[in-house]
């Protein structure tokens, strides 16, 4: 039988020891040809640029996941949207979702973020912003309180979506 043929009829052929030990190893020898995955680097200009050696956020080799890193109440111009905390929660939520969305992605993919407050006071109001980014397809949470905040922000928000 000739190779053509024979490949017609590999999907129809129950798999011999031979051919399965064939396949793995040329998968094996494969995966030394081909370049390691790496994640890719996801930036806009909607939000402001980070303020430390990290990437507003990055999308793992499969496509699937993305990371993005905290986000504080800057302009995307640089300084802070206002002095309080709603003024500061909106803003570091804006921000979120322009990386998000300029990544492909939509807030309802969202599957948990992490919220860092230096006044845990502070936790009801800045879930009534919360609730305007987050209403129907709400992500798994957490809430810390901390010391501080890079540039003394009163908030800060990363996020972890998925497709």
């Amino acid at each position: 039988m000739d190779l053509v043929n024979r490949l017609k009829d590999f999907g129809k052929q129950p798999l011999t020891v031979n051919t399965a030990l064939l396949l793995g190893l040329g998968t094996y020898l494969l995966s030394f040809l081909l370049p390691p995955p790496t994640k890719k680097i996801m930036s806009t200009p909607l939000a402001p640029s980070a303020i430390g050696p990290y990437s507003q956020a990055t999308l793992s080799p499969s496509g699937r996941t993305l990371y993005v890193s905290g986000c504080i109440g800057l302009l995307p111009s640089g300084g802070f949207a206002g002095t309080t905390i709603t003024e500061q929660t909106r803003q570091a939520l804006l921000n979120l979702q322009a990386i998000i969305e300029s990544s492909g992605f939509t807030l309802s993919q969202a599957q948990k973020t992490s919220v860092l407050l230096t006044d845990m006071s502070d936790y009801k109001t800045v879930n009534e912003v919360y609730v305007e980014f987050f209403n129907e397809s709400k992500p798994a949470r957490a809430a810390y309180a901390v010391k501080e905040l890079p540039a003394k922000a009163m908030i800060e928000i990363d996020c972890v979506c998925c497709r």
